[in-house]
């Protein structure tokens, strides 16, 4: 049994295997990338209470103070490059499965890396978590995979992202048990990453696809090259989002979501 700052990871079987835990770096994600490249073992994470350069998607910054939780997870899966994304959704799931057992709430995944909670009960919804998974090859297949979880919990959230962000304890009123939570999306993601080693993604998808807020609504999605417009259909093996436009059924791999109908 692995423990840090009062944390036991009591039914992990490969999160946790080591554990570093810091007050305050620069990103949980350059600290696990260098433990990867000295060959420390898959499931070993890196916690910090605050980070200085927090690392969101598309090279943006993930403000990261004090009351959140900042974690990143060595992985090591045995995948080509395509299926990465996977890892992505499986830390997604994990984290909106804790928050909902523990607080009752309803939440939903967005495609592809967010977790989103009800700023008020049928209200609407905001960002309370975003997964970042960041790669390294060799001989075309992933060497390894760092899995970043950002989650706002206690800590405040600048007036400027107010209107899509959005912390628990804004949420439901009152300070949440920080460090409970994170052994409970921990032992989530534990569990779900045995279950893809066992049986592939189908009955992970099967759970996201119940928690999606994208599916079956209408959608934007910026991409690198162009913005594609249309109905979100379906998810496929490899984690792409299927959507319907005026011009057929296009695959996207990767792109940032606004969802034009209510959740």
């Amino acid at each position: 049994m692995n423990r840090v700052a009062g944390i036991s990871f009591r039914t992990s079987k490969i999160i946790g295997r080591k554990i570093f835990h810091y007050l305050r770096v620069t990103s949980t994600q350059d600290k696990a990338k260098k433990f990867a490249e000295k060959g420390f073992p898959e499931g070993t994470i890196v916690i910090a209470e605050t980070q200085t350069l927090g690392k969101g998607r598309l090279g943006r910054r993930w403000v990261s103070p004090r009351g959140g939780i900042w974690v990143s997870v060595i992985l090591r899966p045995e995948i080509a490059a395509m299926e990465a994304p996977k890892m992505t959704m499986i830390g997604s799931l994990a984290v909106a499965k804790a928050i909902a057992e523990l607080t009752g709430m309803e939440v939903k995944v967005k495609w592809p890396n967010d977790v989103l909670i009800p700023a008020i009960a049928g209200g609407p919804f905001k960002k309370v978590c975003g997964v970042l998974t960041e790669m390294v090859l060799g001989a075309g297949r992933v060497s390894y995979i760092i899995a970043g979880l950002g989650i706002n919990v206690n800590n405040r959230i600048p007036p400027a992202l107010r209107p899509k962000a959005i912390s628990l304890k804004d949420a439901m009123g009152r300070t949440v048990a920080k460090q409970k939570l994170l052994r409970r999306a921990l032992e989530k993601f534990d569990r779900y990453y045995l279950e893809f080693k066992k049986k592939g993604m189908a009955p992970i998808m099967k759970e996201y696809k119940g928690m999606s807020a994208v599916l079956d609504k209408e959608v934007e999605i910026e991409c690198p090259e162009k913005i594609i417009r249309g109905k979100a259909l379906d998810i496929d093996e490899y984690g792409a989002l299927i959507v319907q436009t005026g011009g057929g059924r296009k695959r996207v791999i990767a792109g940032d979501v606004t969802i034009l109908s209510k959740v």
